[in-house]
């Protein structure tokens, strides 16, 4: 083996037990991992705030303070003003909802009839098949019951770390906005100045990439949810903030949103009018809004250099939810940024070599 063989193995092993005691403390350290990966997030992407706010005249701690305290003015905005709206809709809803359900459960008897499936006669007979139902689960149930009432204490613990976690969200993003730039020229600084350049250069592939997509979805979300919301009030469904809201978060997961607000929508408006007109008008809204998505505002906010196929960003967050959980959604995007720009760099490599252009010699460094 050469010299410059041995030296090329050597890195790529130092950098794999790298990698191995990094994942090792993030599944070990989980908890504070989360904490520390989801304000890294916040501080990533409010970071192009502080910069700009550093141009106009602020030091960064200043603009750092200014944004975290507007932060939680509008968190707390939001629960003094759209939490209780929402729960009113939800105490409006609540006192018409059995009128609903029972024109939705004909609705279905209808479409089951038309269809030639057997139906029971009437809700009675649905009453005493869910009670005989629920008399066989009783027994089964007792077992796991038991155990969920063993840890309540337990859960109890937990919510109060959850709540002290929360509280210390803030205090980390705070410190971690003021420092970011002192973080990227340290990380800068520890690249091995033989491969310096490239690296950073697909560095910032990555936070193009990054940025234009987390930044764009969030904003995207945001406006979604507003037309959403708007629409259902105009159309007259009853819980149309709520409903709305959340079909416009749920975008930030591909086509999960909109099928959300089609599914939800349509049960309401359907519950409410007991026709397929208001239906068609929900399916209608959310067609346009969708449009209006699709066509001008992805491509004006977030752009085409982000190349994150919605099915690969699906792909991430299901793969990360079922290997590391929450903390491993916090990092499937990233990883998925990464994961493309590596592999685009090997393809470019492998572009320049004698196994795809006729015309090299022999092999190529990649």
């Amino acid at each position: 083996m050469t010299p410059e063989s041995l030296r090329s193995l050597t890195r790529i092993a130092a950098g794999a037990v790298l990698v191995a005691i990094v994942v090792w403390l993030m599944m070990t350290l989980s908890t504070v991992a989360t904490l520390l990966l989801t304000t890294l997030a916040l501080a990533y992407i409010l970071n192009p705030l502080v910069n700009w706010m550093t141009k106009i005249g602020f030091n960064r701690p200043v603009a750092s303070g200014l944004i975290i305290i507007v932060g939680l003015l509008i968190i707390n905005g939001a629960i003094f003003f759209f939490i209780p709206a929402v729960m009113k809709e939800v105490r409006a809803f609540l006192d018409v909802g059995p009128q609903y359900f029972a024109k939705v459960g004909e609705q279905i008897v209808k479409l089951a009839e038309w269809l030639g499936v057997n139906t029971p006669s009437d809700w009675n007979e649905v009453y005493l098949m869910v009670v005989e139902r629920l008399r066989l689960l009783l027994p089964k149930m007792a077992d796991p019951a038991a155990k969920i009432a063993s840890t309540v204490f337990t859960s109890t613990i937990h919510i109060f770390s959850l709540v002290f976690y929360a509280l210390l969200i803030p205090v980390f993003t705070y410190y971690l906005m003021v420092s970011f730039e002192s973080i990227k020229s340290t990380i800068y600084d520890l690249i091995p100045p033989y491969t310096r350049e490239p690296v950073v250069q697909r560095l910032r592939q990555i936070d193009t990439m990054m940025a234009g997509f987390v930044r764009g979805q969030l904003t995207i979300c945001i406006i979604l949810s507003v037309l959403y919301s708007l629409g259902f009030v105009i159309i007259g469904i009853d819980l149309p903030v709520v409903l709305g809201t959340l079909s416009g978060m749920l975008f930030i997961i591909p086509y999960v949103g909109t099928a959300f607000g089609i599914i939800t929508g349509s049960i309401m408006a359907l519950a409410k009018f007991g026709d397929f007109v208001h239906v068609a008008y929900v399916i209608g809204w959310i067609t346009a809004v969708q449009l209006l998505e699709g066509y001008v505002l992805t491509p004006k906010i977030v752009g085409e250099a982000v190349g994150l196929h919605p099915v690969l960003y699906i792909v991430a967050l299901m793969v990360g939810g079922t290997l590391m959980g929450f903390m491993g959604m916090l990092i499937a995007i990233p990883s998925a940024a990464i994961i493309r720009v590596l592999l685009m760099t090997l393809v470019d490599g492998y572009k320049r070599t004698y196994l795809y252009d006729d015309s090299v010699d022999g092999p190529e460094q990649l």
